[in-house]
């Protein structure tokens, strides 16, 4: 399957889901690897992305931010105002997709594409670590384009200017600060200044921000940031309506589970609330409902099943979410009865007769390092 292009400007009560081949490493292939190459498979589904209107929210405050060449296609170049430039704030929900939103709009629409690093041809993607200072950023800047013999004692302002000119000369200039939340608390005023650096005084990069609603809050909410809210404009993605939710979640569970080469099985196919669950399982969060199938399907493939049944959302569910949500929605009577679901074959409450029972799963034999299965 070839990847596909990013459709621009969909409406927001888009039905249908996009899945696209994700973020590959420079020189990597996008296109479904083999069925009996199940390591290959496993990453490609792992990795697929769900296109959705948060794509073409980002792409209208890019093209605020960026140039275009005489044909309006946009360039990884930024617009200058008065010697400034501006960017963007995305946040969100931790795990909501953020991260992913962002990458795969600037490789559609600007044809980047991100090493080991984070490096594209004239985008940086830095991940800002937990126990991250300013000076530690710029440092990672310089060690993203290749630059790692830093002298011992450098000073916040040699750092700035060391990662600037680091930045220059590897042609950047789009920089993308991930999970820049981590910053908060350091020093409120230096992080401040520290973003405005990359939009003025000389900075000259379109600067993308990335963080929770810590992050919103911050810039947007304060007053004495107010300047700093007037360089970035503001993307807070908002969940969508519970009918679009739906529409993306079963879009993507029939075309990833068929890309993965597995059938529905009854206890899906025959449950009309199944996306329900999804999503209520996942507290209408839409990027950890489209992480549960995808991470669902892989089970399934790596266990050799033929179908993906919901007992391989439950287990999922089981291992990773219960921190986020104790009830398991995979649960199928329970969840049914709690739903208040009524039609069932007797016309009272679903059951799982009606659903379909699901298929307890064997696990593929472990060869020992004698070769004898364990």
């Amino acid at each position: 399957m070839t990847d596909m292009t990013l459709p621009l400007k969909l409406p927001t009560t888009e039905k249908t889901a996009t899945p696209e081949d994700a973020t590959h490493p420079a020189g990597a292939g996008t296109s479904r690897p083999p069925q009996d190459d199940l390591p290959a498979l496993c990453d490609w589904i792992r990795n697929r992305y769900v296109s959705s209107a948060w794509d073409n929210q980002f792409l209208e405050r890019l093209e605020m931010v960026l140039r275009r060449d005489a044909s309006g296609q946009l360039l990884a170049e930024p617009k200058t105002f008065h010697g400034e430039t501006m960017g963007i704030a995305v946040t969100g929900p931790s795990r909501d997709g953020k991260s992913t939103l962002v990458r795969r709009v600037v490789e559609r629409v600007l044809g980047e594409r991100f090493d080991a690093r984070g490096l594209g041809r004239h985008v940086i993607h830095l991940r800002v670590r937990s126990a991250a200072t300013l000076k530690s950023v710029y440092t990672d800047l310089c060690a993203a384009t290749g630059f790692t013999s830093l002298p011992s004692r450098l000073t916040i302002p040699e750092a700035h200017e060391l990662a600037v000119h680091r930045l220059r000369l590897a042609d950047i200039r789009i920089v993308i600060l991930d999970e820049v939340h981590n910053l908060l608390g350091y020093d409120n005023r230096a992080v401040n200044l520290f973003l405005k650096t990359f939009l003025q005084d000389g900075g000259g990069f379109c600067l993308i921000a990335i963080g929770t609603e810590r992050l919103r809050d911050f810039i947007y909410d304060k007053s004495e940031n107010i300047e700093l809210a007037g360089r970035l404009l503001d993307l807070s993605l908002e969940r969508f309506p519970r009918d679009t939710s739906l529409a993306l979640i079963h879009g993507a569970l029939d075309r990833l589970s068929a890309d993965a080469g597995l059938r529905l099985a009854p206890s899906i196919r025959r449950d009309p609330y199944f996306g329900d669950r999804i999503l209520d399982g996942c507290r209408g969060s839409y990027g950890r409902s489209m992480r549960l199938i995808t991470t669902s399907i892989v089970l399934a493939l790596e266990e050799g099943a033929p179908a993906l049944d919901i007992e391989d959302f439950r287990r999922v569910f089981d291992i990773e979410l219960l921190y986020f949500n104790p009830e398991n929605p995979f649960l199928l009577s329970d969840w049914a009865a709690r739903a208040s679901a009524v039609g069932g074959e007797g016309g009272g409450p679903f059951g799982d007769t009606d659903f379909g029972t699901a298929t307890p799963k064997k696990r593929r034999g472990r060869k020992s390092r004698k070769g004898a299965a364990t």
